[in-house]
């Protein structure tokens, strides 16, 4: 997974006026964990907006922070949605040689020919929880659906895991199914007798 950087500077962790003029002045209030007693920092507000604002959670971050550089995950974001501003973030650093637990993304790709039979498609997984190395992490996984018919369905098993990862989803969970329409199945017992009963 290719590294994204981002520079960050310290600040005095202050009351919520001192955070509210840190963002009329166009930074971020953040914090950086895992390296020792949380570090108070900021980031540029225009650059995280233009580039981070839709990271994953599982996106290694190179932060610069004076000559020190910390690989980062991002583990929480506080967000006025009203103004469309994130308003607080924090950082999680990481290590090599310690193992990550993260939930991955699955993008389906393709058009299921099951659809086209009048089938519906349905995902039942759309991420996968995972342990790896920093280095090992994927961004996301692949799942073609181009070869589902009706009835036909995709289990974790089926996935391409690269090397080094572990997927602690059971082998045999359905990630994607295609599935007949309600009113394309056959009627249950319950329906018949009742069309028999309007008939009499």
């Amino acid at each position: 997974m290719e590294n994204l950087q981002l520079i960050a500077e310290s600040r005095e962790a202050s009351n919520k006026g001192a955070a509210r003029e840190l963002r009329r002045n166009g930074r971020i209030p953040a914090v950086l964990y895992g390296e020792g007693e949380p570090q108070a920092v900021s980031v540029d507000a225009r650059m995280w907006h233009s580039n981070f604002r839709h990271v994953s959670g599982n996106a290694i971050i190179e932060l610069k922070l004076g000559k020190e550089t910390h690989n980062v995950l991002v583990k929480d974001t506080q967000e006025d949605v009203l103004k469309d501003q994130v308003k607080h973030i924090d950082f999680f650093a990481i290590h090599a040689g310690q193992k990550l637990h993260a939930m991955v993304p699955i993008h389906f790709e393709g058009s299921a020919p099951g659809v086209k039979e009048g089938g519906i498609l349905v995902k039942k997984v759309e991420e996968l929880d995972i342990i790896c190395l920093p280095k090992d992490m994927p961004e996301s996984f692949t799942v073609d659906i181009s070869s589902l018919n009706v009835n036909e369905s995709i289990h974790v098993r089926d996935i391409n895991v690269p090397a080094g990862v572990e997927v602690r989803d059971d082998a045999d969970r359905t990630v994607v199914i295609v599935t007949l329409a309600k009113s394309d199945a056959a009627p249950s017992a319950d329906t018949e007798d009742e069309e028999a009963g309007a008939e009499e």
